[in-house]
Formats: C-alpha cells, structure tokens, sequence
C-alpha cells in the first residue's frame, strides 16, 4: 500500500512511502493509496510570515 503526504495549501506532494498492507486499509484507501496532508516547506514558511509566527524561534527571552 503507498501513502502520500501532500501539502494542504498548494498540493505539492511531500512524501510517498509504501507501507504493509493492514486488514482495513481497502476502507481507507481509494486504488490502493492513502492520502494524508501537510504544509511544505515553501507554504510553512508562507503562512508563518503572513501570521508572524516563529519571529521568536530560538530566542531565549521568549
């Protein structure tokens, strides 16, 4: 069975992996693969900047 983790936001695909298959994974899976979603690189850096998050990553006086 694969698995792709695709991005949330602009769809890129992440991750692909092939995993064993599990009793139930035909109820989750459509042709044999299952998706699931994330942030890339490039959308996790997006909406971290829109948001202002992380303006203090690494700072000790947080």
């Amino acid at each position: 069975m694969k698995i792709k983790t695709i991005c949330a936001w602009c769809g890129e695909l992440i991750s692909e992996r092939y995993c064993p298959e599990t009793k139930n994974y035909q109820v989750l899976a459509k042709n044999g693969e299952m998706v699931s979603h994330g942030l890339c690189p490039a959308c996790r850096l997006a909406i971290e900047a829109k948001y202002g998050l992380n303006k203090n990553r690494g700072s000790e006086d947080v």
